[in-house]
Formats: structure tokens, sequence, C-alpha cells
């Protein structure tokens, strides 16, 4: 008994009731508030009752509350029994407020704007209502508060030299004690200087949890400073909670294309180039795609067509390209490019295409800016398959496989969402996938330490009957081996595509074998001589040549710049040659061969 005693008391301590009359010639208002305070969720509450009597009233009569401050209508009321004088209550409840906005100094106040009270034959005008009530136990609340950002100086804090990281949903979740629960705040984004803050209840929390979204790690590598991308804290409040990350590159331009892995005869289908910008710093440049002759370009169906179109040659711009732009893991330019066949297209034909872009001053690898492929003509194949590259026996034991998953809608119905899941061999160092590439919007996550899915939500991917064409899906990404695996070690992976509900559709396993390198005496020797980028702008890299002589000679026969190779990679100032067509001829070892050159 003294128990509830003691409860109905602690309950009263908290509970405040206060009264105010208002009289006009015909209207008389009472307000009473009622406030209390309820600890074990942290919230004051508080309703006001306006008790209004109508001296001589009629049916039909109305009366109707004003707030005058907003001239907003609280409600209208009517008079239905014909009663006189009438009287009735109207009631505006607040439904809560958390102790951090309604305690100030232990006291919670309340104060009601302005009302007034108008009936048909009179008006009550300045009706107010306050009251305040000490509540002897609020709940405490505090902050925790940081900034993500790159850390390009690597000093482990945040300075001039930094990228702020805009735009990243930071998750919260407090855990509380009474009652045992947990508080997610979801992700709340961080603004243009990678800032952002979160109010913490002190007074029930066990401990509270910041982190990253897990989708980070996919393109920024965790940071000497802070390795873990998440904070477990128990103190308030917390102004530091920084998450410092680190730039897989500050500029790497990359392109390549998106397709099916073979070309359907008598089918049209989308060609997908794409420029993406794995660095941190912005980069702007134009991309080129020259078409193979036998196929036809339709702009009017194509997503982001291009912007100028020469012949077989179609050109995009791009601009402020990089990873930190996006907000997200990785960002890229990319256009769907409608394509039908010629008609003398046949079954085992080969269709060839070239995506390239210009290679930004200190790109770390300018190799990747150039691409090349060439895809079969066939009559019918599985659409949901894995491609690797490179294919085959590998020799190099750290070396970095390339997969691309292909997946298409060959039922009956809008696919709404697709989960691509691919279950990575031990022997891959985990920490450096990178994802490439992908033909819609996806969001990326580790379901274990070796386990990626790739989830497309909301992809609404139609079916191949409806529209072939857009049918089909592409995620593209890179990851290294381990070194020293033995000689001998077979590296497979397999995909698994979930369509809505259904049951997995299961990909191809695409094998490597790691093979012993044969001795090879002159590596320059037995490669072919690489010259990239073409055209070319200011800078020309030349690989395997060392020991050769590369010359660049004028369409009228002219030598107008001539180089001894002593590197098996180098590269070669271009920006005085005159725009034009050269020929560029190499030798090494009694090998001779040329190539076309465009500056521009």
């Amino acid at each position: 008994m003294k128990k509830y005693l003691l409860a109905l008391i602690c309950f009263l301590a908290a509970f405040g009731v206060k009264a105010q009359t208002f009289s006009s010639t015909h209207i008389t208002v009472t307000t009473a508030d009622t406030m209390y305070h309820d600890s074990t969720t942290c919230m004051g509450m508080w309703r006001l009752d306006y008790h209004i009597t109508i001296d001589s009233s009629f049916m039909g009569d109305s009366v109707r509350i004003v707030d005058t401050t907003y001239n907003y209508l609280l409600g209208t009321f009517y008079n239905t029994t014909g009663a006189s004088p009438w009287v009735f209550t109207a009631t505006v409840d607040n439904g809560g407020s958390y102790d951090m906005y309604v305690l100030r100094g232990g006291h919670m106040y309340f104060s009601a704007l302005t009302t007034k009270v108008t009936c048909s034959i009179d008006t009550l005008y300045g009706i107010t209502a306050s009251d305040s009530l000490l509540v002897n136990d609020p709940c405490d609340w505090s902050y925790v508060s940081g900034h993500a950002y790159v850390d390009n100086d690597s000093n482990c804090i945040l300075s001039s030299g930094d990228a702020y990281l805009q735009g990243l949903p930071i998750n919260y979740v407090e855990y509380l004690t009474s009652p045992v629960d947990s508080l997610n705040w979801g992700g709340l984004p961080t603004d243009t200087f990678g800032y952002y803050s979160y109010t913490v209840q002190v007074s029930w929390m066990r401990n509270y949890v910041v982190s990253l979204p897990s989708y980070c790690s996919f393109i920024f590598p965790p940071s000497p400073c802070h390795t873990s991308s998440t904070y477990t804290l128990s103190v308030t409040p917390y102004d530091t909670a920084d998450f410092p990350v680190r730039c897989s590159s500050l500029l790497d331009v990359q392109c390549g294309a998106l397709s099916s892995e073979k070309i359907r005869l008598h089918r049209d289908f989308y060609l997908e180039p794409y420029v993406s910008n794995t660095g941190c710093v912005s980069a702007s440049g134009t991309m080129t795609l020259v078409l193979d002759s036998r196929v036809i370009y339709d702009s009017a169906l194509s997503t982001l067509p291009a912007d100028t179109v020469r012949g077989d040659t179609l050109i995009w711009n791009y601009a402020h390209l990089s990873s930190v732009s996006s907000g997200a893991y990785w960002n890229s330019f990319l256009s769907s490019v409608y394509l039908s066949l010629d008609s003398t297209l046949r079954a085992g034909d080969t269709l060839c295409f070239r995506v390239y872009t210009n290679v930004p001053t200190y790109d770390v690898n300018p190799a990747n800016n150039d691409y090349s492929f060439c895809l079969p003509v066939v009559y019918s194949f599985d659409p949901n398959s894995k491609d690797v590259s490179p294919a085959g026996p590998i020799t190099s034991r750290g070396d970095t496989l390339t997969y691309t998953i292909h997946f298409q809608n060959t039922g009956s119905d809008v696919a709404e969402n697709i989960r691509v899941v691919d279950t990575l061999d031990s022997r891959f160092n985990m920490s450096s996938l990178k994802i490439l590439a992908t033909s819609h919007q996806m969001t990326p996550k580790w379901l274990a330490s070796n386990v990626v899915e790739f989830d497309y939500n909301n992809i609404n991917l139609p079916d191949s009957t409806t529209n072939e064409p857009a049918s089909h899906g592409v995620v593209k990404f890179s990851i290294a081996l381990q070194p020293g695996i033995p000689y001998g070690t077979q590296i497979k992976n397999t995909g698994y595509i979930y369509f809505d509900l259904n049951s997995p559709v299961i990909t191809n396993t695409a094998t490597n074998t790691i093979t012993r390198p044969a001795s090879i005496t002159n590596v320059s020797a037995s490669l072919p001589v690489k010259i990239y980028p073409n055209p070319a702008t200011d800078l020309i890299y030349v690989e395997n040549l060392a020991g050769g002589e590369l010359s660049i000679i004028s369409m009228n026969g002219s030598m107008v710049m001539s180089r001894n190779i002593d590197a098996n990679k180098t590269s070669i100032d271009v920006s005085s040659l005159a725009d034009g067509v050269y020929i560029i001829k190499t030798v090494n070892n009694n090998a001779t061969s040329t190539i076309k050159f465009t500056k521009q």
C-alpha cells in the first residue's frame, strides 16, 4: 500500500491545473490548462480547455475560436439543442513535447497564443493562458556532433586541405535503460561543411552508436585515424565524433561501357558508356564513343543522348566528377545509347566499339582512360551470367580481377526489386573491392565478411517481352587477390540474382587458375607497344618500348619528333604539335610498327 501511495504522491507533484476567466456582454470563457510530466518518456504534456457559456443562445447558434496571432481557426461549434444559456467545452491538446523543448531550469512552461471567441451577437478578445509546473525529475539532454571529411593531408584533423563529405547520412542509435529500448534516429545528412549534430537523451542512456553508412567503405578506405567508421560512446556532450576517411586516389578518371555480354541477332540493344572518377579531385572533360559502322544510333530512345554526333562518333561533355561530389560511394557519368543492328549482320559476326576520355593532369592511371571492346553476335544465350577479366589462367598471385554480372528480367511482368549476391573466395583482399559501374541506381552492402550484396530497390526493370532492350542490367566491380597464393589454385566465383521474391537465378561460375609464369627475358620485346590516349592534347603515354625508338611523322612525310625510349613506361609531351593527324612509328628489336595518331 505504501508503494502505491508514494507513486500517487509523485504523480500529483508533477501535475498542475490553473484557471482564468474572461467575460464579455454575452460570452464567458474560463480557460483551464492541465500540465503533467512523464519521467519514463522524458516528456511534458499540457491540455487547454475552453469552458464557454453563451448567456442568450438559440438553435443553430455558432461559436468560433480563432488564434489571433496566426489568424488560425481552432474550431467552430454549434448549438444543436437550443439550450439557453448554452454551455460547452472545447479542448486543445499539444500531444506532448520532449523535455529538451519544454523545460527550463526544472520548470515546464506553458503559454497559449492569444485567441478570441466569436458568437453571432458578441466577440470576446484577448483570451490568454499561461502556466508553469516545477518538475522534480526532468530528463537531461545533451548532444553528439562531428564532421565527415577526406583527410587529404593525413594529419588526422580537419584542416584547410581536406574535402568535406556533404550529404552523407550519419547513423545514430541510442540505447536506453528505462524503458529498455533503443532510439534509432535514422541518418542525419551532413551539411556543406561535412557537419552533423544529434541531440542525446542522457537520463536513461546506456550508450549510443554513431557510424558512417556502410556503403562508404566501397570507395573510401578506412583512415588510420579511425579505422572502424563507428563510435560507441557513453559520455556527453561529445563534439569530436569525426569521420576522417582516405580517398583511393586523388584523381583517377576511367571509362568503359556496360552491355549484355553478347548481342542477340535481330534484337535492338542498349550500350552504356561511362566515365567514373574514384578520386577526390574533381574532373571535367568529354566522353567519346566510337560505334561499329554496322549499328544505328537512335537518340530519341537513348537516355542522356550525345551532345555531339559526328558520323559514327558520339561525344558527351561532363563536369565536376569526383567521388566526393556524389555524397555516395562512387560517382559516374553514364549514358544509355539505343542501338539497332544493320541488316547485313549475321550470327558469328563481331561488333567492336571504343570509349575514351581526356586524361586529366596528375591522373594516377591514364591507361584506363581508353577502352576498346568487341561483342559477338549470336542467335540466343543465357542473359544472366558472370564474366571475369582477365579470363582463364593468371600468373600474378596478387592480381586484380574484374567481375561483371549481367542480369535480365525474362519474366512476364516488371521486376520491382533485384538483389545480386556474390560470395567471394576467401583468398581475395576484401577491403580492395571497388565498384566500377552499374546500369541502375544501386546500394551495396556486406552481408558477411566475404559476401557482398548489390541492392536495386525500386528498379522496376521491364520484362523482356514488353521492352527487351531495357530489360537488362549489369554491375561491375574489381577486387585484388592476396599475394602468395599457391600455383594451381582455382579462384571460382558465382553470382545469385534475386528478382523480387523469386528463387535466385544462378549464373555460370567464372574460374581463374593461378599458373606459374614462363621465363621471360625481355618483357618489352614480347609485348605489343601501347600508345594512349589517342586523340591526345598534352601528353601521350608509351608502354613496352624500353630500348626502342619512337618517331612522329606528319602526313606530308616530315619527321616532327623523335625519342629514344629507356623506360618500359614513359610519357611524351606533344602539346607543341599543331592539331591534326600524324603517324607514330616505333622500332624495337628490329620490330617496326606504325599507328595513326590525332593531336587535338
